[in-house]
C-alpha cells in the first residue's frame, strides 16, 4: 500500500486560496487582495482550507511519529 503524503497535501491545501487569488489576479490585472475585483474573495476560502490543511499536517506528523517508533 502506497503512503499518502498528508503533510505535503495539507500545506498545499492550506495555501491554495492564495495561489488561486494570485493566478486569477494575473489574468484580471487587479490586486489579489482587492475584494471588489473578485480575486480577493478567494482569500476568504482560507477560513475553510487552513483548519483542514492544519488537520492533515497533524495527521501526517502523528503517522510519521508512529511509524518511527515501530
Amino acid at each position: 500500500m502506497k503512503r499518502f503524503p498528508f503533510i505535503r497535501t495539507g500545506l498545499i491545501f492550506a495555501i491554495s486560496p492564495i495561489l488561486l487569488a494570485f493566478v486569477a489576479s494575473l489574468f484580471q490585472g487587479g490586486s489579489m487582495w482587492d475584494e471588489s475585483s473578485g480575486t480577493g474573495t478567494f482569500i476568504w476560502l482560507m477560513f475553510l482550507t487552513l483548519p483542514v490543511g492544519f488537520l492533515l499536517v497533524v495527521i501526517g506528523l502523528v503517522m510519521a511519529l508512529v511509524r518511527r517508533t515501530r
